[in-house]
């Protein structure tokens, strides 16, 4: 019984650095010139305009069909946010009671170590959750 529990530990563990890990390169592949975090599309477009060369009148219509697609965006969301925000609470149940598991089975340097990978995630989740605020 006891090594069926270690199994599972492991399997869970395994699991968690596998998913942070995706998450990570997922994150880089995605944003290879910007290791600070995530970008608003804001923050991208005047990117993408600066590289492409767009001109003001070009930018202009940019500017305004973002804007356009933001808008029509938030609104579908807008009916779902309050059961969107449900589910990441409980989501953050059983992510809170899975890290008091894996505690359990980390030793203390594995534990700050798993802190600190979930302090960084947690940056991340609010940098999602304030982008998502925006819309």
């Amino acid at each position: 019984m006891q090594q069926s529990k270690l199994v599972a530990g492991l399997v869970i563990i395994g699991a968690f650095i596998a998913g942070g890990a995706i998450g990570v390169a997922g994150d880089r592949a995605l944003r290879p010139n910007n290791p600070s975090g995530p970008v608003d599309s804001r923050t991208f477009w005047n990117r993408t305009a600066t590289e492409w060369g767009l001109t003001s009148a070009q930018r202009a219509v940019v500017d305004s069909l973002m804007d356009a697609q933001r808008k029509k965006i938030s609104a579908i969301y807008k009916p779902l946010r309050p059961t969107l925000d449900s589910a990441d609470a409980l989501a953050h149940l059983v992510s809170d009671s899975t890290q008091d598991a894996l505690r359990r089975v980390l030793n203390p340097d594995q534990q700050k170590k798993l802190d600190a990978l979930r302090a960084e995630m947690r940056k991340h989740d609010a940098a999602r959750r304030a982008r998502r605020m925006k819309m």
